[in-house]
């Protein structure tokens, strides 16, 4: 958790920028909504089960079984979302959808499958993520 001094929001999410200076890279992480700099918050909640925290706790969790717990659950979470990016179906509206961006057409799923998906070459196929 991050939080903007400019504008007083906490961020999850931050922009990362990676400048070179001087010869060395540098990582800033700079606030979504100004694009000011944004300082590390320490967490007051647990992320598991959102107690507030005593002050001694680094590591966002309460204790040792919402550690745990909370691991299982962002591996869980992060499995689910790889199947779901790999299944056939949402690959095929990922093509639709920038093939409409890229057309400026208005295409369903049924009229992208039957007209356009079997005029598509190879190298369009994976240019639209098949």
């Amino acid at each position: 958790m991050h939080h903007c001094p400019d504008c007083n929001v906490f961020v999850e999410d931050p922009i990362v920028k990676n400048f070179k200076i001087s010869g060395k890279n540098q990582k800033k992480l700079l606030c979504p909504v100004c694009l000011g700099e944004l300082n590390d918050a320490p967490a007051e909640y647990c992320r598991y089960c959102g107690n507030r925290l005593s002050p001694g706790t680094a590591d966002g969790y309460c204790g040792d079984t919402c550690r745990r717990l909370g691991r299982r659950l962002w591996t869980r979470e992060l499995i689910r979302r790889r199947r779901i990016k790999d299944d056939p179906l949402a690959r095929i509206l990922r093509m639709l959808t920038s093939y409409n961006k890229e057309h400026n057409t208005n295409l369903s799923y049924g009229q992208f499958v039957s007209f356009v998906l079997p005029k598509l070459d190879k190298r369009k196929k994976r240019a639209y993520g098949y």
